[in-house]
């Protein structure tokens, strides 16, 4: 993170398991890295349409801290090495409270709430193997298991209709299995190009829904019993994570000097649709999202100061994969820039490695008409991230 994310062409410590396992053979007998990030995001809304218009609200402060851990082995005098990553790619949430705008207007007079809380946290297990064909090149590869233990949605939706109380909840957990594929190729003593994959993975959710609307017509008025508007009990959710591509370099322009560019694709256009289903797969409700492949730029220097210290820094940027036709305050997303300012202490045996990030995603205005027009506004989000992690040799 010190250097804006941007190590795939470096790749020379463990957690190469993550970011190009290719660059495993880098890593001198064995190695275990352990830290995390703490996050912090805020977004402000405001409000575009009468009976709101101008009206403020904010989302719920929230604090997280995705953990990792990665451990690397070189085996004997062997060209093998394997290795293991444990870390959380997804473990955020947002939530807005009632008083939100959009909350307060809801879906009908019943006043249901739009958007609540939505949380997603995965923890991502990947047991790799590296192999080294020559001085010149290295490939990685393994599998990735995925196991989404806390997931939740919930608030009202569009689809909720024509039950004016009607509610989309539910909570569950589920798992899927995906791969990782990683080169590594030295060039000289100057240069390292590295390309990396992780694909996309479904994960099959189960849980509780409660209030999921079945899009029942009500009868009419003087007529008999209407259906129930409504679905409570077991109910299922595919969820897909889409497939990332990375190309990087990694330029040692001097003794003192490292450079690092990645290049990162992510192919959000496989995540269509959320399709809330019953227990006997019989489909409930439909929420579109016909999200937009992405590419991250991402570009970091390290300077090194001594033996021991380190400084880097770092800027990124990505386009958004959120469309205005889709757009919701549950990912209040916009293109986002980053800026990473971290340090290395490292004494050969023991490494201390800290870094920050500034992550803007600036103003963006929504005119979208979805939620009845009570999304359209500007919404303004800041994020504070802080990572330190240590790593062990032996």
């Amino acid at each position: 993170m010190g250097q804006g994310n941007a190590f795939a062409g470096q790749a020379d410590d463990a957690s190469a398991i993550q970011y190009n396992v290719g660059g495993l053979s880098q890593v001198e007998g064995s190695q275990i890295l352990l830290g995390g990030t703490l996050v912090s995001l805020g977004t402000d809304f405001t409000a575009e349409n009468a009976p709101f218009a101008g009206v403020k609200s904010s989302m719920e402060d929230k604090v997280h801290f995705p953990p990792y851990l990665f451990y690397a082995n070189h085996i004997g005098e062997s060209n093998w090495w394997i290795g293991l990553g444990i870390n959380s790619p997804f473990g955020l949430s947002t939530e807005w409270n009632n008083s939100a705008s959009f909350n307060q207007a809801g879906l009908g007079a019943a006043g249901t709430p739009l958007v609540t809380e939505t949380m997603l946290s995965i923890i991502k297990v990947a047991p790799v193997v590296t192999y080294k064909f020559s001085d010149s090149f290295s490939l990685g590869f393994g599998p990735e298991y995925y196991n989404a233990f806390d997931v939740k949605y919930a608030g009202g939706s569009p689809f909720a209709a024509p039950d004016p109380n009607g509610n989309l909840n539910l909570e569950g957990d589920g798992d899927g299995w995906g791969a990782t594929l990683g080169g590594l190729f030295t060039i000289n003593e100057k240069w390292q190009v590295g390309l990396a994959w992780h694909s996309g993975v479904t994960l099959a959710l189960e849980g509780d829904g409660t209030g999921i609307p079945t899009g029942n017509i009500p009868p009419p008025l003087g007529g008999t019993d209407p259906p129930p508007y409504s679905y409570d009990g077991k109910a299922k959710l595919d969820l897909n994570i889409p497939d990332t591509f990375v190309l990087g370099a990694n330029f040692k322009a001097t003794d003192k000097w490292s450079f690092n560019l990645d290049l990162d694709w992510t192919q959000w256009s496989d995540y269509k649709n959320l399709q809330f289903q019953r227990d006997d797969g019989s489909n409930l409700a439909n929420v579109i999202k016909n999200y937009d492949d992405s590419l991250a730029v991402r570009a970091g220097a390290s300077y090194y100061l001594n033996e021991r210290w380190t400084l880097r820094g770092g800027l990124l940027h990505e386009k958004t994969p959120v469309p205005e036709e889709t757009y919701d305050p549950r990912l209040p997303d916009a293109d986002s820039t980053g800026v990473t300012l971290g340090f290395g202490y490292d004494t050969g045996k023991f490494a201390l490695n800290a870094a920050y990030m500034a992550l803007f995603k600036g103003s963006r205005d929504v005119t979208s008409g979805e939620g009845n027009g009570l999304y359209d506004g500007k919404y303004e989000t800041f994020g504070n991230l802080l990572g330190v992690d240590v790593t062990f040799r032996f």
